[in-house]
Parts: structure tokens; sequence; C-alpha cells
């Protein structure tokens, strides 16, 4: 008994480095403790920055920069739409994203280095809100009027197609701010703002409405479907033709000897294409006599 009791400690003792060099890993007999998942940090400003960015993005392309070559030289006072009150816009413009092992953002206000783009929004967020505009336009609020309050359309998580993720109330709401923002941005009493303005309202305010929301989803998927079928189509048609060079390399003898059963093709026709089969196999080095 007495020698069995410093075998158990030896056991005790080995189990116990064992779990240490495996980092945690469960082992039978040892008790484990899981790591406690630190939840991580978020913003406590209301305006979504990733939203905003989202918003930022599409109001450039598809409004801003179509304005300024249709002759928008300067943007109304009081404009939402104006990049100047955009509360997040100077922020944006002072992050730098270094790509290497690991993407690291700085911070082009002091310097500082973050290991993520939401960690770099906390600090800007905590130690530079100073550098926002007074009074500055949250264009988060703004995403219905392209669809991209759940996200970039490229990325953003497949939405219901049948419309009940839709409510009315928040269209009507964003209906309204759309079309207070377009009469501020785009006057009626110029004649360039005067169309950009017909045109952007019935492109983006009337139709926030559910109906309408669900009918384009719809298209979009279905402008989707040809995509996919073509897509299915190539495959499909590279594997056949795979399949037949495959075979052809592999049972050349064969097809040329029916070819000549068959009266398809001549002795002498054959016979030049078996030279020039074997002499390509060499001058890629694929002879069959050395592979075997």
């Amino acid at each position: 008994v007495a020698a069995s009791a410093p075998a158990s400690a030896w056991r005790r003792s080995a189990a116990a480095a064992l779990l240490l060099l495996l980092g945690g890993w469960p082992v039978a007999g040892v008790p484990h403790t899981p790591k406690e998942v630190v939840p991580r940090t978020e913003a406590s400003h209301p305006c979504s920055r990733p939203i905003s960015r989202h918003v930022r993005k599409t109001l450039d392309r598809e409004i801003l920069r179509p304005a300024l070559k249709a002759g928008m030289d300067a943007w109304p006072r009081g404009c939402p739409l104006d990049p100047e009150r955009d509360l997040w816009g100077k922020h944006e413009k002072q992050k730098q994203r270094k790509r290497g092992s690991g993407t690291q953002w700085t911070c082009g206000l002091d310097g500082k280095v973050f290991k993520s783009e939401h960690y770099l929004d906390l600090h800007l967020e905590r130690k530079h809100m100073n550098e926002t505009p007074r009074g500055g336009i949250c264009l988060a609020h703004y995403c219905e009027l392209f669809d991209v309050c759940a996200g970039d359309a490229k990325f953003r998580r497949k939405q219901k197609e049948d419309g009940s993720d839709c409510d009315n109330a928040t269209m009507a709401t964003a209906r309204n701010r759309c079309e207070e923002a377009m009469m501020r941005c785009f006057p009626l009493d110029q004649e360039v703002s005067r169309k950009l303005h017909a045109q952007y309202s019935k492109q983006y305010c009337r139709v926030l409405d559910c109906n309408v929301r669900i009918q384009q989803r719809l298209e979009q998927t279905l402008d989707l479907m040809p995509v996919i079928v073509l897509l299915i189509l190539i495959c499909l048609i590279c594997f056949i033709v795979f399949s037949l060079v495959v075979c052809c390399v592999d049972y050349s003898d064969d097809i040329l000897q029916f070819l000549v059963e068959s009266g398809l093709a001549s002795s002498g026709f054959v016979k030049r294409m078996t030279q020039g089969r074997d002499t390509a196999r060499q001058s890629f080095g694929m002879d069959r006599t050395k592979c075997i």
C-alpha cells in the first residue's frame, strides 16, 4: 500500500503536466475550466458607423458624384447630404490601413495603432469627438434609401422576400426624411437642381414602400437566376470537355483502331496521328514508356 501512494501521486503530477502542455485540453479524470470569453466593447454613440459607411459609399457613387457632373457646384446651406456635414466623415478620412502579416489600423490624428477598425472607431469616439462637425448628420438614418440597413448588398445576410422584415411606419419615416433631404439639397429654383430633384425623388423617395421593396427584392433574385444557370452550364461544358480529353488520351489507340475498322479514317491518317501524339508526349515529358 505504501508503494502505491507515490505511484498515485506521480500519476496526478503527470496528468497535471500533460494538461499544462496541451494548453487546457480536456483530459479524462482531470477537471477542466473553460476560458472566459470577454465580450467586445461596443460603441456608445447611437449613430452606427458601419451602416454609415455603407450609406456613404452608395451615396457618393449614386447621388453626389453624378450631381457634381451634372453641374452642382456647391451644396445649399442646410443640405443633410453635404459631405461637410457628415458626422463621421472626417474620422473616416483619418483612418490608415496597413496590410501585412496582420491587418492594422492607424489613427491619423495621433498615430496610435489598433488591431481592427472597430477598436479604432472606439478610440475616435472616445478621444476625437472634437473633430466632428457641429450638428453633424448621421448617414445611418438614410440607410433605407439604398436598402443597406442590414449591410452592404454584397455582404448582407439573406433578406426575406415576403417583406415580413419591412415595417410600413419605418418606411413612411424614411420617405419623409428622403423628401426633405431632396428639397434641401436640390431646390426647385434652379434648372439643374430641379431636374436632379425630380430624378432622385422618383428613384429613391417614392419607392420607399413595403410593397415596392418586396417587388424590388424579387426582381433582384430573378436577375441572379440567369447568371447562376449560365455558371452551371459553363461548369458542365468544362467537365464534358475535360472528360473527353481524358478519354481521348487514355484510349487513343482504341479510338484510332475503331476509326480504321469502320472505314472513317485511312491507315495513313492514323499513322500520322499516332506519330504526332507520340511526338507531343515526348515534348511535354509524358512518354508512356518512361512512366511505366
